[in-house]
């Protein structure tokens, strides 16, 4: 098995994080950008540089690319933009895979949400 050490690690959520999201058509010259109304989202795993959410609205991936996804992973309140590059369905809604368009800032921040994250769980599995 080879390892490859530029890959980055993927925190799958015992209890998944809730989060919202809006779709963001793509905008032309000619016209301005467009977002839709929030919608619900849970998120299953993430990595700093993409994310698995499940909703339980169909999204036309094909159509609307980008996402602006909103959570929590711990203290600070996250923005993330991000492009839709896969769906399935499930028994009673839909998977996604979200890559994020973020930076180095963006992603060592959640690298540091999901660590503090951490430290909380395991403390509270101490007492």
């Amino acid at each position: 098995m080879q390892y490859k050490r530029n890959e980055y690690f993927r925190y799958t959520f015992g209890e998944p994080c809730e989060a919202t999201f809006r779709l963001i058509k793509n905008a032309s010259e000619t016209s301005p950008q467009e977002i839709s109304n929030k919608g619900t989202c849970k998120i299953i795993d993430i990595s700093p540089n993409g994310l698995k959410i499940y909703s339980e609205l169909f999204i036309s991936i094909d159509k609307l690319k980008q996402v602006e996804i909103n959570f929590n992973l711990d203290e600070a309140p996250l923005t993330m933009i991000g492009e839709f590059i896969w769906s399935k369905g499930k028994f009673s809604g839909y998977e996604y895979g979200v890559r994020l368009l973020g930076d180095t800032e963006s992603e060592q921040l959640i690298i540091s949400e999901l660590k503090s994250r951490r430290r909380k769980e395991m403390e509270i599995k101490k007492q």
